[in-house]
């Protein structure tokens, strides 16, 4: 089963091996790759097919990873969720709520599947303001914050975990 969720402007479909190339496009820019403590920078091709061999066949409730597709452009961007939301963005598409719509998309989706969570977790550098932008207007809420280590920064950060549960983003997104 191929899921492809559309919004008003952007196409999400599963991640698939034809995205290599922009995902290490996108992660090679370190504007892009310090926000993302788990991935190492520089990003390598091999790094982006190690990621894709581990993907799942299908998006499901325990696991889905969508492609954000720009209609015209191509991929953009990358969000994910299981039980805990995540996503990255290449730097040219910042700041115009693309990130906003795919997330909000790809959260209507999960809360819509019957082995979903009722709740979401999602976390952020303190200092991405876009990040924590993104998560406040989905309705998620800060529950913690620590020092963690950062892959890419590789120094301390202060990371911010965030929760949404289904309840508050139906209400929000009637």
């Amino acid at each position: 089963m191929s899921e492809v969720l559309k919004t008003e402007r952007l196409v999400l479909r599963p991640q698939a091996a034809r995205d290599a190339d922009a995902i290490v496009a996108g992660l090679s820019n370190f504007e892009v790759a310090k926000w993302l403590p788990l991935v190492p920078y520089p990003y390598t091709p091999a790094g982006a097919a190690e990621w894709l061999a581990q993907l799942p066949d299908a998006p499901h409730a325990g696991k889905a990873i969508f492609t954000i597709e720009l209609p015209g452009t191509g991929m953009i961007g990358t969000v994910s969720i299981a039980a805990e939301l995540g996503y990255w963005l290449a730097q040219p598409h910042w700041g115009r709520g693309y990130m906003t719509e795919a997330a909000q998309a790809l959260l209507r989706w999960y809360f819509a599947q019957p082995e979903c969570a009722d709740e979401v977790l999602s976390s952020a550098d303190a200092d991405n303001a876009g990040s924590r932008s993104v998560q406040r207007k989905l309705g998620f809420v800060e529950t913690i914050r620590e020092t963690r280590f950062s892959k890419s920064l590789n120094a301390q950060y202060e990371w911010v975990g965030t929760a949404l549960t289904r309840a508050a983003f139906e209400e929000r997104f009637r």
